[in-house]
C-alpha cells in the first residue's frame, strides 16, 4: 500500500488537503520531474504546502529541452495522454503540455463550471473569437459548451468583418474573446458600419490577458456592446483556475480544485491590500501536474467576501497585471495594464503603445503613443498618469487608425532601454 504523506494545509478546505495529500503522494511515486525537485522532502513526515519549491514556466521549458519532445513531467505511460497542448509563446519558448482523458474532464467540467457563473444556458449561442490551433483556450471553451448543451460559433480563420456578420446571423448571445480584440470587434463595427451585428450579444466573457476586471476596460466593452463583460483567467499549465464574479466583477479561485497562494518578490506570504504574485496548485490535474506554480499574474490579497456570496477566494481587481510585464521607472513599478487603465479613462482613446526608453542623463522614461480625438484629451491623459502612477510620462498624441491592430493578445510595449552591466 502506498504511503500518503500528511500535509499541513492550514488555508486548505478539508477536500483540498486532502486532494494535496493524493497529489504529492502520486508525484513522488510516478513522475520523474517532480521526484528529483522533490528530492529533500520526507514522504513519511508531515509536509507544509511551503515546504515544496515554487515552479516556474522557465523550468518546465528546460526540462522540455533537454528530454524532447514532452520532457519529465508525465506522471504515466505516453499511451495514457489523448491531448497535447502548447503555450502562445508570448512570453518565451512556447511549453508543450499533455493532458490524458481524466484530464481533459477535469478541464471540461471546470470550464462548464465558469460558463454557468457567467450566465450562459443550454438556449445560448456563444461565439468563440479564437484561432483554431494547438492552444487550450478555443478547445476548452467548446468543450464547456457542449457540457452545458449550448451552441459554440466557432469564429477561427475569419477576419474581423465576417465575425461581426456571423455573430449578426446567427444572433450569437455571447461573444468570448480577449479584452484587445473586444475593443477591436468595437472599432471595426464602426468603421464598416456594423454596429447592428452586435444587438443580440448580451454577455463579452475575455481571457487570455489582463483587462476585463479594469473598470474602464470594463466598462468602455460594456457601453460598447450594450452587454455584461465577464472576465475569466486560466493557463496551459495549470489549468482554469479563475472563475467569474458577474455581481462584484473580477475573479473567483475555485478552492477545492486549486491551492492559491499570493507571494511577494521573496515568495513569502503577502499582507492583506498588498499585491503579489498568484501560485496556482491544481489539485487533480495529475498528468502533467505542477506544483506551487509561479502564474505570473499579479492579484491584491484580500479577505473581503463577494456580494453574490461564493464561499471561494475572491479577487475583487481580477488580475491587475503581469510580473514579465512590470518595469521599475525611477523607483516605480509600472504595470502596462495601469497604463491601459488610464488609456480607457479617457473619451475617445484608441489604440495606444508604450515605449520605455533612456534619456542621455540615464535616466528611464515613458513615451506613451496614444491614439486620440482633437480636445483635450492628452492633457487629461496626462493627469490621470501623474494621478495613477505618480509619474510624468511624454503624452504623444497620433492619428486614429495609425497604430498596429492585434487580432488576440496585445503586445503594446516596446523597452528601448539599453542592457546595463550587472543587469539580469
Amino acid at each position: 500500500m502506498k504511503h500518503v504523506p500528511t500535509v499541513e494545509t492550514q488555508s486548505l478546505s478539508p477536500v483540498a488537503a486532502d486532494r494535496l495529500r493524493e497529489l504529492v503522494a502520486l508525484v513522488l511515486e510516478r513522475n520523474p520531474f517532480h521526484r528529483a525537485r522533490l528530492e529533500g522532502v520526507d514522504p513519511d513526515g508531515e509536509l507544509r504546502l511551503t515546504d515544496l519549491p515554487p515552479l516556474g514556466k522557465r523550468e518546465l521549458v528546460a526540462d522540455q529541452a533537454r528530454h524532447a519532445p514532452f520532457g519529465t513531467n508525465l506522471s504515466y505511460p505516453l499511451e495514457r495522454y489523448t491531448q497535447l497542448w502548447q503555450t502562445s509563446g508570448t512570453t518565451g519558448p512556447p511549453l508543450r503540455v499533455l493532458d490524458t482523458a481524466e484530464d481533459w474532464a477535469w478541464w471540461r467540467g471546470l470550464f462548464a463550471h465558469t460558463l454557468r457563473v457567467a450566465g450562459i444556458r443550454p438556449e445560448d449561442r456563444v461565439a468563440l473569437a479564437f484561432s483554431f490551433g494547438p492552444h487550450v483556450q478555443f478547445w476548452a471553451a467548446q468543450q464547456g459548451l457542449q457540457e452545458l448543451e449550448a451552441m459554440a460559433v466557432p469564429l477561427g480563420g475569419m477576419p474581423s468583418v465576417q465575425r461581426l456578420q456571423t455573430i449578426a446571423e446567427v444572433e450569437a448571445t455571447a461573444v468570448w474573446c480577449t479584452p484587445t480584440y473586444a475593443l477591436r470587434l468595437l472599432e471595426v463595427a464602426v468603421e464598416q458600419r456594423l454596429e447592428g451585428a452586435l444587438e443580440s450579444v448580451q454577455r463579452v466573457i475575455c481571457t487570455g490577458e489582463p483587462g476585463a476586471s479594469l473598470p474602464a476596460v470594463r466598462s468602455r466593452i460594456e457601453d460598447g456592446f450594450a452587454a455584461q463583460c465577464i472576465d475569466h483567467a486560466g493557463l496551459t499549465e495549470a489549468g482554469p483556475f479563475g472563475y467569474p464574479c458577474p455581481a462584484g466583477h473580477g475573479l473567483h479561485v475555485l478552492e477545492e480544485e486549486f491551492a492559491c497562494e499570493i507571494v511577494d518578490d521573496e515568495l513569502r506570504p503577502t499582507a492583506l491590500g498588498q499585491g503579489g504574485e498568484l501560485l496556482i496548485t491544481p489539485l487533480r490535474r495529475t498528468g502533467s501536474p505542477v506544483l506551487r506554480f509561479r502564474t505570473g499574474d499579479v492579484v491584491v490579497n484580500t479577505d473581503a467576501r463577494c456580494p453574490a456570496g461564493h464561499e471561494d477566494r475572491w479577487l475583487p481587481g481580477g488580475i491587475v497585471g503581469r510580473t514579465d510585464d512590470m518595469v521599475v521607472i525611477r523607483g516605480m513599478n509600472v504595470y502596462p495594464s495601469a497604463v491601459e487603465e488610464a488609456v480607457r479613462r479617457v473619451s475617445g482613446s484608441g489604440e495606444f503603445r508604450i515605449t520605455f526608453y533612456s534619456e542621455p542623463t540615464g535616466l528611464d522614461e515613458i513615451k506613451l503613443e496614444v491614439e486620440l480625438e482633437e480636445g483635450d484629451g492628452a492633457r487629461r491623459l496626462q493627469d490621470i498618469m501623474r494621478q495613477q502612477l505618480g509619474l510624468r510620462v511624454r503624452i504623444v498624441p497620433v492619428t486614429p487608425g495609425i497604430l498596429p491592430r492585434p487580432d488576440g493578445k496585445s503586445r503594446r510595449v516596446v523597452d528601448d532601454r539599453p542592457v546595463r552591466a550587472g543587469a539580469p
